[in-house]
């Protein structure tokens, strides 16, 4: 059996169990690319699966995310009768380490948003305006980017500040509120909206370029790369290891966090809130995004010599 058939069979499969099938389908599609279309199964030898795993540049998470993937694929053609024995590679090399967010300071956002103007870019489809509007809803809201993009006309309520986010990564729907001053930017963008596009059916798209057409995932972090860089933000340990659009996320999560412990709020208490404003199925899944800044460690610390002097606490 040609290859691409068999991944297509596997595909359809794991969708019909209910799953988006998204991430391991973007993996298993550019694994049949690398084989090349006329590739039969068969043909497929261990050396070539090693090949497409080691990718290029040393080994990052990529190598277990592509051999996650080829191993659900195996499983299902070898339980098929579609191949014998399966190619993976049977040592596992060890995992490298996690990758750490870059948690922006206020200065470095505000710098951010300032070179937004200033970064002198090539005529791009996605404005000044909606790219601050875009990156200041990531952080005040902590939406993921797909979130973010896929946002749709009937989803943003701003008479009542609320966003609904729909079928997340976890297939989940949840309500985000939003502050006064996150509500206040978006509708600026709505009335910039109106002069490119009359459309308000609630399933438009919401943020659209300048050609009125949805912002592609690509695009947007290719402009924030730009503008990064001309921000001068970045750490060391190479291009892999540079400040993301996602890290406004973890960024949004660690200044909420310090907040509370500034404010002597039940961190505690307070956790599995942020967990479910996420849009996180456990709280282990949050914990992720509270990298400890020298900052929130200072306050962690306040807040424990407070409990320790006074004999006590609230947590």
């Amino acid at each position: 059996m040609i290859l691409a058939n068999a991944c297509e069979q596997y595909g359809a499969f794991r969708r019909t169990l209910g799953e988006r099938f998204e991430v391991n389908g973007r993996q298993i599609k550019a694994f049949c690319r690398f084989m090349g279309p006329d590739t039969t199964i068969a043909d497929v030898s261990s050396d070539k699966v090693n090949m497409f795993l080691a990718g290029k540049g040393p080994l990052t998470a990529s190598w277990h995310v592509r051999y996650n993937a080829l191993r659900g694929f195996y499983r299902y053609a070898v339980s098929r009768g579609l191949v014998l024995t399966s190619p993976l590679p049977v040592v596992i090399p060890k995992r490298p380490p996690a990758f750490q967010p870059y948690i922006y300071s206020q200065p470095e956002l505000r710098r951010l948003l300032s070179s937004i103007e200033s970064c002198r870019r090539r005529r791009s489809d996605i404005g000044s305006p909606l790219l601050r509007c875009l990156f200041l809803l990531m952080y005040g809201a902590a939406l993921r980017i797909s979130e973010t993009l896929s946002l749709k006309i009937g989803a943003v309520d701003l008479a009542n500040g609320v966003l609904t986010i729909r079928d997340s990564k976890f297939f989940k729907t949840r309500l985000v509120p939003i502050g006064p001053k996150t509500g206040e930017v978006l509708r600026e963008y709505v009335k910039r909206r109106e002069d490119l596009v009359r459309s308000t059916r609630p399933d438009d798209p919401f943020f659209l370029d300048r050609n009125g057409k949805p912002v592609p995932v690509h695009k947007l972090e290719r402009a924030f790369k730009q503008i990064r860089e001309h921000a001068g933000l970045h750490r060391q340990g190479g291009p892999r290891c540079q400040p993301r659009l996602h890290d406004l996320r973890h960024t949004s999560a660690v200044h909420r966090l310090t907040i509370w412990y500034r404010k002597g709020e039940n961190v505690q208490k307070l956790l599995p809130q942020l967990s479910v404003y996420m849009g996180h199925t456990h709280l282990a899944a949050t914990q992720v995004y509270l990298t400890m800044t020298p900052e929130l460690l200072h306050e962690a610390s306040v807040r424990f010599e407070r409990y320790a002097t006074s004999g006590g606490g609230n947590e």
